[in-house]
């Protein structure tokens, strides 16, 4: 018997076996498998993030502007620059978690950020928001409250 004699009877004893569809479904199991794998390295992988937040002034009072100001750092207090941070307000002494987006901007360089909050902002709660990239973790600041 040759290699040919071995090689066409095993196909003729699998092909019943195997259908066209089973083999399409097998390859896209593979790559699920071999995704998710994936992922949950990236995952382990991941930096722990911190960012701060600060109001100035520190107490901004009724029709006057302010800035929210703050830096964000690995755990380790490396900055990260050029990341994108999100402001999220809710009425002050609001519902804990019914905040908004309200702005968003990117860190500078040394991993700080700015936004301004005109005169005619009302009272609220504020807390920016890293949602994390690749290989670094999300981060949330505290809760801040301006102009109650």
């Amino acid at each position: 018997m040759t290699f040919g004699d071995i090689s066409m009877h095993m196909k003729s004893s699998l092909m019943p076996l195997i259908k066209p569809g089973h083999v399409m479904l097998a390859c896209l199991l593979v790559l699920f498998l071999l995704a998710g794998a994936a992922s949950a390295v990236l995952q382990e992988e991941r930096t722990p993030t911190m960012i701060s937040i600060a109001l100035d002034p520190v107490k901004p009072q009724a029709g006057e502007p302010f800035y929210i100001t703050g830096t964000l750092v690995t755990k380790s207090g490396e900055p990260l620059g050029n990341k994108w941070i999100v402001l999220e307000s809710t009425a002050a002494g609001a519902t804990p978690g019914k905040f908004q987006y309200l702005k968003v901007t990117r860190t500078e360089l040394d991993g700080s950020y700015s936004f301004f909050r005109p005169a005619a902002s009302p009272p609220e709660d504020l807390k920016v928001r890293f949602k994390g990239l690749y290989f670094y973790d999300a981060s949330e600041s505290e809760i801040v409250t301006a102009k109650k």
